[in-house]
């Protein structure tokens, strides 16, 4: 884990790297589509100039495959000593010519995941976190869709509300009322501007199912990206980066250079965004097993169609 002044921005580059280029190119009323592309394909990878000596060309010329982990500590959690969930689960792949950019969601109920090892996970995949580690929850994520991943970034409640708290507020466009009186939200249908207590709760409601909430997650994560890399958005880092006592990442910030100019290169990216839902959940119920409400999935499906949108 590193730790330094360059963390945030560390966090706004890589972990969402592939969504730069939307937000230099989306129109304000586009709102993320579950498997579908937020931008029109561009007639050909972005344009890019011959890496500076200072770059490493290494990282560059490939696909990045990062991992956003999202758990639901906060203080008062913590305080009583809960362990920590990993209820989102958002993988972002950027393809090695910085043409497309992906990102796929995971239901945090999710059980019988494969593990690096060959074994299987049995309980929700939520837990794997808190018992084994980050490492073994990055190999079972890398089994799980049959690709490598690069790197990693979590992030609790706490640290996600600063997060929007440090950019003011960001634009949401929920199509239906939202009412939650346990993560005390109530939104009315259409584009507004959302606080972060409030877009705590926005991407915490179930009230849809996590397949509404892994797409408001999703679309979250967009706009907050948005206003931090928005040049009219006064941030202060020092602050910020004081507060975010959560925040832990693998991701190779002594090459912050390289990392920046991979962002660049994304700017006519195609954006794909991809929910696991049904079919590829092929159950959702209480099997009496003692493990309460779970979702089983097709995971060779699951696998072929990962490998078709980011597969090398």
């Amino acid at each position: 884990m590193q730790r330094n002044s360059a963390i945030v921005i560390g966090l706004v580059v890589l972990v969402v790297a592939a969504v730069i280029g939307f937000l230099v190119v989306s129109r304000p009323s586009e709102t993320p589509t579950p498997g579908s592309s937020a931008s029109p394909p561009p007639e050909s990878a972005a344009p890019s100039d011959s890496a500076a000596p200072s770059l490493a060309a290494d990282l560059l010329d490939r696909r990045w495959t990062i991992l956003y982990v999202g758990t639901d500590l906060n203080a008062a959690r913590e305080e009583n000593g809960d362990a920590p969930n990993a209820d989102s689960l958002l993988v972002v792949s950027a393809s090695a010519d910085q043409s497309e950019l992906t990102l796929i969601s995971l239901p945090r109920d999710t059980v019988d995941v494969p593990l690096e090892d060959g074994g299987t996970y049995d309980k929700k995949i939520n837990a794997l976190y808190q018992e084994q580690g980050i490492d073994a929850l990055v190999g079972a994520m890398s089994a799980l869709y049959d690709v490598p991943i690069d790197g990693y970034v979590v992030l609790d409640m706490d640290d996600f509300t600063r997060l929007v708290d440090a950019v003011g507020t960001i634009e949401v466009k929920p199509d239906a009322p939202l009412t939650d009186p346990i993560v005390d939200l109530d939104l009315e249908p259409g584009p507004q501007e959302i606080d972060g207590f409030t877009a705590n709760g926005y991407v915490r409601t179930r009230v849809d199912q996590d397949y509404g909430r892994m797409g408001r997650q999703q679309e979250v994560l967009v706009a907050l990206v948005a206003k931090l890399v928005n040049p009219e958005t006064e941030v202060d880092l020092e602050t910020l980066l004081d507060g975010l006592d959560s925040l832990e990442t693998d991701l190779p910030l002594d090459e912050l250079g390289t990392l920046m100019e991979l962002a660049r290169r994304t700017a006519d990216a195609e954006v794909r965004y991809v929910l696991i839902e049904p079919p590829l959940i092929t159950f959702e119920g209480d099997r009496d097993d003692g493990r309460g409400y779970v979702l089983e999935a097709d995971f060779p499906a699951i696998q072929a169609e990962v490998q078709e949108l980011i597969g090398e």
